[in-house]
């Protein structure tokens, strides 16, 4: 049994999709994916279902989405998905069943790849790291429950994408990502590292114009909206190049 949660919920079994149901369904199933094969209390669905405002027929709407998603599972080839637990629900999983944690285990291999200087094999297995997602994580599920942990997926996947620009900067590659980190840096316009390194594939393209400009946008954007100028490594990169220097991204 897999369950994605880097993208749009899904769940296969052999390969075979599950049918989720609706949204109350499909929240329940996302905690308990989130939950890591933890056991989930029916408060916590409750409040996860409802946002905080549940009716009083709450916990028997959730046992029904429960036996849908259990007839589901089964209909698919797993009948023991979803056991009952003292303390609640959980869903029964592989280590690696729930694709963000198979995101998490690459990412690492990749860490301690790049700490041992095997650069060009780290790019690779972040490669294989980013290429689970299939879209934003959870997307379509508007729980407020939910949304702590969106959040962190989706940091742990910038962050992954930015050690990877890092290497290939590292490894030469800093045409090859220019117009990569031209998109990134517009759909996050406060990430100083994300423009901090596209500053720097700039200058080593022989673009140092460009990456004083873009040194002047995210300044602006920076003070106009947050009133904060950039940090010491920013503005230590824009010196850099003004001065003719390099420097790691």
């Amino acid at each position: 049994m897999l369950v994605h949660i880097l993208g749009p919920l899904r769940a296969t079994v052999d390969g075979v999709p599950v049918c989720l149901g609706g949204r109350r369904a499909q929240t329940i199933l996302a905690v308990l994916a989130l939950a890591a094969g933890r056991a989930v209390g029916p408060d916590r669905l409750v409040d996860a279902v409802w946002d905080g405002l549940p009716p009083a027929s709450a916990r028997a709407q959730i046992r029904i989405c429960m036996s849908a998603l259990r007839r589901a599972f089964a209909e698919a080839g797993a009948p023991d998905a979803i056991e009952t637990h003292t303390l609640g629900y959980r869903l029964r999983l592989a280590p690696h069943a729930v694709d963000a944690a198979v995101f998490d285990t690459r990412v690492e291999r990749a860490r301690s790849l790049a700490r041992e200087g095997r650069r060009a094999e780290a790019v690779m297995v972040l490669r294989t790291a980013l290429a689970l997602w299939t879209g934003p994580a959870l997307a379509g599920q508007t729980s407020a429950a939910l949304q702590p942990a969106v959040r962190r997926l989706e940091e742990h996947r910038v962050r992954a994408t930015e050690e990877r620009v890092r290497l290939e900067i590292e490894l030469g590659r800093h045409e090859d990502v220019i117009g990569e980190l031209m998109a990134l840096t517009a759909e996050h316009p406060f990430r100083e590292r994300l423009h901090g390194q596209l500053m720097l594939a700039l200058q080593r393209s022989c673009r140092t114009a460009e990456a004083l400009a873009a040194y002047r946008r995210i300044r602006r954007s920076l003070v106009e909206e947050l009133g904060i100028e950039p940090g010491p490594e920013l503005s230590g990169l824009e010196r850099a190049i003004l001065l003719g220097g390099r420097r790691s991204a």
